[in-house]
């Protein structure tokens, strides 16, 4: 019989697919319930849905509650958490002790040197799509934009490029929830084809297709498929200099980099070689990332005293377990002092569901 495998994850990747290759991967060996979590429109109270439920291995893939909130309602010796880089908050916050237990998988080589920095038991795997076969390498004077976020949109292309120097502007029109859309200004000339959704995502990569240059759309990604998926089409990304995109971009070798902060113009040349260095570094990483990617079953079964550093754990993440102390001392007090015709309410149960990074 199968050990029985909990999959909390972002509802939003369902429309995406982006993580069906980590479902595909467990159900191999695991009989996989997937339970999906929207931060933007469900509370923490979904998660009652799962009361009286045991699992041998409990999976938490960006979505990041507290841990001590759900043991009240589900069973398991072993949580597994992998945490987005866009997602996740910074390792100062309190929320991290809570999984001090867990063991972290990560995407992003910084996330995951963070976390081993303050002793978290942290392992890294970096993914690779499969390359696509090429039949054609777009225009080099043509750009694809998928416009998910307000801050990477034609405006901030104006800054970065010379419109009157660009063919064509492929700009599709699909924000991310809680996101405008920003339309092109009179600089593009009529230059600029829109896009509102595709029916497939064949059609899709065939808009990708017509051009050489594509732009990824986000500013910090977990794992960044939009963007590789481009690579492994051949395409020369531009991308801000952050996590994950900087983790797998070189600027001027496969793709180029620049400062969302302090967008300075790049000078589009090489376009043609740029593309052939990207699909020869996907088709070596994805080698790479076959022969590897199982190693995640492995760590999921890995006991976390093997792989954490206690006393770091200590000097860094104690502030958590400190401030419950004192506000366990503080309602001692509080119930010395206060009288029968006072109520005392309790405002715990706090879960933060991480949405944003960082600006």
């Amino acid at each position: 019989m199968k050990k029985k495998l909990l999959y909390v994850g972002h509802a939003y990747h369902n429309k995406t697919k982006s993580t069906h290759f980590l479902l595909d991967m467990f159900a191999e060996i695991y009989e996989v319930i997937k339970f999906d979590f929207d931060p933007y429109c469900d509370s923490f109270e979904k998660f009652e849905e799962l009361a009286g439920n045991v699992f041998d291995i409990v999976i938490l893939f960006q979505i990041m509650p507290s841990l001590s909130y759900l043991k009240k309602y589900i069973k398991s010796d072993k949580f597994i958490f992998f945490p987005m880089y866009d997602g996740a908050p910074p390792l100062t916050d309190d929320i991290w002790y809570e999984y001090k237990d867990c063991n972290i998988i990560n995407f992003s080589k910084t996330l995951h040197d963070e976390c081993k920095r303050v002793g978290l038991s942290s392992y890294y795997i970096q993914y690779f799509p499969k390359p696509e076969p090429i039949e054609n390498w777009g225009d080099e004077f043509s750009i694809f934009l998928w416009q998910r976020l307000e801050i990477i949109s034609p405006n901030l292309l104006e800054k970065l490029l010379e419109p009157e120097k660009i063919n064509m502007l492929y700009l599709h029109q699909v924000p991310d929830p809680s996101q405008k859309v920003i339309e092109p200004s009179e600089s593009w000339n009529n230059k600029v084809k829109i896009s509102k959704w595709f029916d497939t995502k064949e059609e899709l990569k065939a808009q990708i297709a017509q051009a050489s240059i594509y732009v990824a759309p986000r500013h910090l990604e977990g794992i960044g498929m939009s963007f590789l998926e481009a690579m492994a089409m051949g395409r020369c990304v531009i991308a801000p200099n952050n996590p994950t995109m900087n983790e797998y971009i070189k600027d001027g070798i496969t793709g180029f980099l620049y400062d969302v902060t302090n967008p300075q113009k790049i000078e589009l040349k090489n376009i043609r070689k740029i593309q052939h260095n990207t699909v020869k570094y996907i088709e070596n990483g994805y080698k790479k990332w076959e022969k590897s990617k199982y190693q995640i079953l492995d760590w999921l079964e890995s006991d976390v005293n093997s792989n954490r550093n206690i006393s770091k754990i200590e000097k860094y993440l104690t502030k958590y377990e400190i401030k419950k102390k004192q506000i366990k001392i503080s309602i001692t007090y509080l119930k010395k002092k206060i009288t029968n015709t006072h109520k005392v309410y309790y405002l715990f149960g706090f879960m933060p569901i991480y949405k944003k990074r960082r600006k």
